[in-house]
């Protein structure tokens, strides 16, 4: 199913590019329309919404509904979703015993988790036609071309966005003969030696990932040719991608996605900035982030719900696609815990396996550098369980702690679990950073 899905919706993104930006506008209220219709109908939280606010479902904007936060999708998941089989409750027992994103929730759900910036953990819930819908736009990125090979350098052991949209990659064998996953996680000599072996034709991972592959080639310990990279994840500079580009001697795609939205943007050289994925996104676009309504999930319909990206539309002279173009992505960026490993020599930890760290229970937390030998983990546990509960979920916590330490070879590096009632922005900034360091 999901295979006629990618393939068909691959068919139909192609068509909409020789669209207007009249007839996308269009598009984005037909689609609109029957998205709130079908809400009106099946979710108790649209049927409120529709009523308390007099919303004529049969000629409305997006813009005549609230805001929809994070924490608002939390707090009424089980309001929102618009089959009743699907509960929050349901899905967090999923996500201990599955870390196979191939898994289906109730043998036809996708599902993707993410803390985000924000560390407060989130899910997002997808049939296998919403999830073709939401990732066949890669054929975008590089046009439609046989038998490539992909390598994906990302978090790879879990429900996350990344690797679910690869995974779905493995399903068109025509387009690529080889697709492999590399975690973030395992010592990067064994994932330069795994490349070298590979010989990829596509390239594709986090920023940090690939700057530090393009290293490994510029000092000889890396042997690739790809016609290809593809960055996405965490916010790529002008200097990385030049410097990139240059190493490989090939183009770099920036990849803009979210848990929330999949696929959203494409950016490439020859664009002069990224063009959002409009036919099946509408963006408000705000001083303080944007507003994006997800114009193909009617599992869990997310009407302008409220992003902390920052976007900034560009005046487009020469148009490659029909579409609102932006600067590219300059989302805030993290610090990266290095640590000293086993051998002695400096590796690091993907800011991106920190952000999809996930535990029941745990409702935020955040990851504090000391030093290059030793971290902290401050965390906010759910106050409604019992204390047998609360022990489990420390016990969990100080375990992936240790999974994560092991795979990196970092037995060395010590760390603390502290338990925390609330966890604050930077005062400075007003912003939440996930790691912070002494």
């Amino acid at each position: 199913m999901l295979l006629f899905s990618l393939l068909k919706q691959a068919l139909i993104n192609k068509k909409t590019l020789r669209f207007s930006k009249e007839q996308i506008k269009k598009l984005q209220r037909k689609k609109f329309l029957t998205l709130v219709q079908y809400a009106a109908e099946h979710s108790r939280y649209y049927q409120n919404i529709i009523t308390q606010n007099n919303i004529d479902i049969t000629n409305c904007r997006p813009e005549d509904f609230p805001l929809l936060t994070k924490e608002k999708l939390i707090d009424h998941f089980d309001e929102i979703v618009t089959n009743k089989q699907i509960t929050k409750e349901k899905i967090s027992k999923f996500l201990q015993t599955s870390k196979d994103s191939n898994d289906l929730f109730l043998n036809k759900y996708y599902v993707i988790h993410t803390s985000g910036s924000s560390g407060t953990i989130g899910y997002y819930v997808y049939s296998q036609k919403e999830l073709a819908q939401g990732i066949a736009y890669s054929t975008r990125v590089n046009g439609i071309k046989l038998f490539q090979k992909i390598a994906f350098i990302a978090a790879t052991k879990g429900h996350f966005a990344g690797i679910t949209m690869l995974n779905a990659a493995r399903k068109l064998p025509i387009l690529y003969t080889d697709v492999q996953a590399f975690d973030i996680n395992s010592p990067f000599a064994t994932i330069i030696e795994k490349l070298n072996g590979m010989q990829p034709t596509i390239l594709s991972g986090y920023a940090f990932a690939l700057k530090k592959l393009a290293d490994a080639q510029l000092h000889g310990k890396l042997h690739i040719k790809p016609i290809l990279l593809q960055s996405g994840g965490e916010p790529l500079s002008t200097q990385d991608k030049i410097y990139i580009q240059k190493t490989f001697a090939a183009p770099v795609a920036n990849i803009y996605a979210s848990s929330e939205h999949l696929f959203m943007g494409i950016g490439r050289d020859s664009f002069n900035g990224m063009y959002l994925m409009e036919d099946n996104l509408y963006f408000e676009f705000q001083a303080n982030g944007i507003r994006v309504t997800n114009l193909f999930n009617y599992t869990l319909p997310l009407i302008r719900y409220q992003m902390s990206d920052q976007l900034e539309p560009m005046n487009d002279i020469s148009p490659k696609m029909p579409f609102t173009k932006v600067k590219e992505i300059v989302g805030r960026n993290e610090y990266v815990p290095i640590f000293i490993n086993d051998k002695n020599e400096e590796d690091f930890i993907s800011p991106i396996l920190l952000v999809e760290f996930f535990v029941k229970n745990l409702t935020q937390f955040q990851f504090h550098l000391i030093d290059k030998n030793h971290f902290i983990f401050k965390a906010c546990i759910d106050t409604g369980i019992k204390e047998q509960e609360r022990e489990e979920t420390v016990k969990i916590i100080k375990n992936k702690l240790h999974g994560i330490l092991k795979e990196k070879l970092m037995n060395n590096v010590k760390f603390e679990i502290q338990i925390v009632k609330h966890l604050w922005a930077d005062p400075k900034t007003g912003k939440f950073r996930l790691i912070t360091k002494a």
